[in-house]
């Protein structure tokens, strides 16, 4: 084999010989952002993500330094959370500042080798961090819809200029870069999301308490109403036909002279819970309180189904206050009542006053049938249930009843007819109780 032919064996070898180093390269370096593409879009913290993307640029492209830039709709600005080498944690220019703003803008790639000859370059950040920016490439960030969202630049190669091949690799990188952060913008949302909703939910329990203890000392019938139209405010007063039935301590202002404060307050609780339910159980509701009292309307029912309701409610209270004064003594001795009943048309419904430093609304029956039910309980007493005369047309014939006579009420002009209901005898009244009669 003469020279030449050698020659060309050697020439044909050497370049093999380079055509596999570079292709070993181009493996090594596609390889290489395929783990670089993994690391990026594996993370969607934002402000980890912002560190990561620049450490893994600037180790594929061999620069110094790296920066993302995000557009702020808001304020029309582009931002970064982190610059690598920089102590700042974040850097903000007006959108039509510098290099990233012009790409950004343009929304093409730019190659500056000699950053301070380039009027485009925004010298503000380098005199703030001390650094010296020599060449830049910047690419813009696309998103899924094409759409422009921020840019990515490489800062200072370390071995030569940037080039074509640095564009390519830089515009690959950008790809996941945008993948990754919008990934990391939707889990943002997501999370601020979730905290909005656990603030609201917080607030809706913290409301919902706040309920549960108001609605204590409001009228059921309110809390009805309430429930089913909660925009409507006011309830106007109507007439409509109730049973009112008082209840009262007897000589409470003097238990509550004589004996300890918290002794007393036992009392009353143990004997009006049991009294409440008594109260329920026939359909009534308690309307108003007092220290020894309530006020409690039967409505929503025929005049005589009212009678019969509140009636049989009293005849229960009494069963239930002689069961606990001989499961509970007092040294004051047993507990005694006043129960006045009284039927009829009152006016029901909200009553608003009006001052210069709030309302106040209370949710009541008002009317001459209130008046006569608490001035025929004030005549009760010894733990007997009286009644007007209408309550007594209702109960006629289904319980042993006492007339009393006319008697004279306090600020009521003519005497009204009481009667003292003993006991229940028959007529159908024995079937609304679910108790047994003191016979």
């Amino acid at each position: 084999m003469d020279a030449f032919a050698q020659e060309l064996i050697d020439k044909r070898s050497l370049g093999r010989r380079v055509e596999d180093r570079t292709t070993l390269e181009t493996v090594y370096q596609q390889r290489k952002l395929f783990q670089v593409g993994q690391i990026i879009t594996s993370e969607i913290d934002i402000e980890i993500l912002f560190k990561v993307i620049m450490d893994e640029t600037n180790q594929i492209m061999g620069t110094e330094r790296s920066t993302v830039f995000l557009h702020d709709s808001e304020t029309e600005e582009l931002w970064s959370l982190v610059a690598t080498g920089m102590q700042k944690n974040e850097i903000r220019i007006p959108v039509d500042y510098g290099v990233a703003g012009w790409v950004f803008q343009n929304c093409e790639t730019l190659t500056i080798n000699d950053a301070y000859k380039d009027p485009r370059f925004y010298k503000e950040v380098d005199k703030k961090s001390g650094f010296r920016t020599k060449n830049i490439l910047c690419i813009p960030l696309k998103n899924r819809s094409d759409q422009c969202i921020g840019a990515l630049q490489a800062i200072n190669k370390k071995s030569s200029e940037f080039t074509e091949g640095d564009q390519e690799l830089l515009k690959s990188i950008s790809h996941y870069v945008a993948i990754a952060l919008e990934n990391a913008r939707l889990y943002e949302d997501v999370k601020n999301y979730s905290e909005e909703l656990k603030t609201k939910l917080i607030h809706i329990e913290t409301l919902e308490k706040v309920k549960s203890q108001l609605t204590k000392f409001v009228p059921t019938s309110v809390r009805k109403l309430v429930e089913e139209d909660p925009d409507k405010r006011i309830f106007e007063k109507v007439p409509m036909d109730v049973s009112v039935l008082f209840i009262d301590i007897q000589g409470f202002s003097k238990i509550t002279e004589s004996y300890d404060q918290e002794l007393v307050n036992d009392m009353v609780e143990s004997h009006f819970s049991s009294y409440l339910e008594c109260i329920y159980r026939h359909g009534g509701e308690v309307n108003e309180t007092s220290g020894d009292g309530l006020m409690v309307i039967f409505k929503e029912a025929p005049s005589d189904m009212l009678a019969r309701k509140s009636v049989a409610a009293g005849l229960e209270i009494i069963i239930e206050n002689k069961r606990l004064n001989h499961e509970i003594v007092f040294p004051w001795g047993p507990v005694d009542l006043h129960l006045g009943i009284n039927t009829g048309e009152a006016w029901v419904g909200s009553t608003k006053m009006k001052t210069l430093t709030g309302e106040r609304w209370t949710y009541t029956a008002s009317g001459l049938v209130t008046v006569l039910a608490a001035r025929i309980g004030a005549k009760s007493s010894g733990t007997r249930l009286f009644v007007g005369p209408v309550t007594y047309r209702g109960i006629k014939g289904s319980c042993e009843c006492e007339f009393m006579g006319k008697q004279e009420l306090k600020n009521v002009k003519a005497p009204v007819s009481i009667y003292w209901v003993k006991d229940i005898t028959g007529g159908g009244l024995r079937d609304s109780l679910s108790f047994q009669s003191s016979e």
